[in-house]
């Protein structure tokens, strides 16, 4: 599974650079938050650090489970902002 989840993480880092302003906007403070850190430098540091960095950010407990869950969750939440976008770009 850890091959998987930094398979993705690296195709965050070209997803995110396409996505409209707006569209990240959208996203709740914790959202951000988790996409920050699993994208950039942040992406590249030890599963602590980045538990560490969320709780510092988010003021909560984080698991990696929690934090997994949450990537996920806010990766289909821009996937379909983007499809949606590109809907209405080509009407």
């Amino acid at each position: 599974m850890s091959s998987s989840v930094k398979f993705d993480i690296d195709l965050k880092a070209g997803f995110l650079q396409n996505l409209k302003r707006e569209v990240l906007s959208a996203l709740t403070p914790e959202e951000r938050a988790v996409i920050e850190v699993s994208t950039g430098e942040m992406g590249n540091k030890p599963d602590a650090v980045k538990l560490g960095w969320l709780k510092m950010r988010t003021k909560e407990t984080w698991t990696k489970q929690r934090y997994l869950k949450a990537l996920d969750r806010t990766m289909k939440k821009l996937r379909e902002a983007v499809a949606a976008a590109e809907k209405t770009k080509q009407s």
